[in-house]
């Protein structure tokens, strides 16, 4: 936990952007109060050793972290110590074209991906029984 607070504090003094960004859109607060909220949860459910809501609490801890550490940034992807050479979303997106191919070839790897996993688990379901050999088979 202090060591969070350090690297926050650290954050505003090495990167003024992240300041900046959230004077202009103060609603970007809540991914902070997020990762607050969420360091707050693991101790409390550490204590009451709910190990379940622990993780949960820890999972909320990660995604305000990153989430503020995007929203802090944006519209750099990689800032640089002159902001002139700093690579933006806009000088890192791909061409209109690429971006299309892209999803469409994306679309159909989850739908072949979906496919494999259920043909798997659909035919490999079950226990397991071992033959007499001892290794698995029959």
């Amino acid at each position: 936990m202090p060591l969070t607070a350090l690297v926050t504090a650290v954050t505003f003094k090495i990167q003024p952007q992240v300041r900046e960004n959230l004077a202009t859109y103060p609603w970007g607060l809540v991914f902070p109060f997020l990762a607050i909220a969420g360091l707050a949860g693991i101790q409390f459910e550490v204590i009451k050793r709910d190990e379940r809501k622990a993780f949960f609490a820890s999972c909320a801890y990660l995604t305000g972290m990153l989430a503020s550490v995007v929203f802090g940034l944006y519209p750099m992807v990689l800032p640089a110590r002159n902001p002139i050479y700093s690579l933006t979303v806009a000088g890192a997106k791909a061409s209109d074209y690429g971006l299309k191919v892209g999803l469409i070839w994306w679309f159909l790897g989850i739908i072949l991906a979906t496919g494999y996993f259920i043909y798997v688990y659909r035919n490999f379901a079950g226990k397991v029984s071992v033959g007499k050999d001892g290794h698995g088979h029959a």
